[in-house]
């Protein structure tokens, strides 16, 4: 069984996949990572300046390509754009079906939830992100996004109002029921 991490930015796909990574050991792979790995170690903004999000995004499909190639039980973190595609002459986000295919083939699509005042919250203290979109608001993405999110997630893990540890405990007792926490 092999789990994906998808939502928003700063939702703690991250944290929670380490952690579960670390308790059920699990290889981990983060889609981000690897697409700047590929770009020769340039960072996600270097390649958004570069390139724009639309050269990102098809940077995270023909990487989605390679991982369809592995079998394991893996945990992968997803950046927060990866079920989206730009299209690169109005610079609008859309559905990637190719993408979202790709990623439910094998695999757990785990839709971490929070609230919309928490992560805008959070991204205005994050100057280490880059823009997400200059002609749109981060709020709207998150409106146009959270829909997305939940239309292809085979679980939703509610992490409004909750520790990290109680969405590891969740996640632990639905997918792991032989691991402690």
């Amino acid at each position: 069984m092999r789990l994906a991490f998808i939502g928003p930015r700063g939702a703690g796909k991250s944290k929670i996949s380490r952690k579960l990574s670390k308790l059920t050991n699990r290889l981990l792979l983060s889609t981000d990572q690897l697409v700047c790995y590929e770009a020769g170690g340039k960072t996600i903004e270097e390649i958004v300046q570069e390139e724009g999000w639309s050269s990102f995004r098809k940077r995270e499909l023909e990487l989605l390509k390679k991982l369809d190639q592995i079998k394991k039980n893996i945990i992968l973190d997803c950046g927060g754009g990866i079920l989206f595609d730009v299209d690169s002459t109005t610079n609008e986000e859309k559905e990637s079906i190719e993408k979202i295919q790709l990623l439910k083939k094998d695999t757990i699509l785990i839709y971490i939830l929070r609230d919309k005042e928490w992560l805008l919250n959070k991204q205005l203290n994050n100057a280490q992100r880059p823009d997400l979109n200059k002609n749109r608001e981060y709020s709207q993405i998150l409106k146009a996004r959270f829909p997305i999110y939940e239309k292809y997630a085979d679980y939703i893990l509610d992490m409004r109002n909750r520790s990290l540890e109680e969405g590891i405990e969740e996640l632990v007792k639905t997918f792991f029921k032989n691991y402690k926490v």
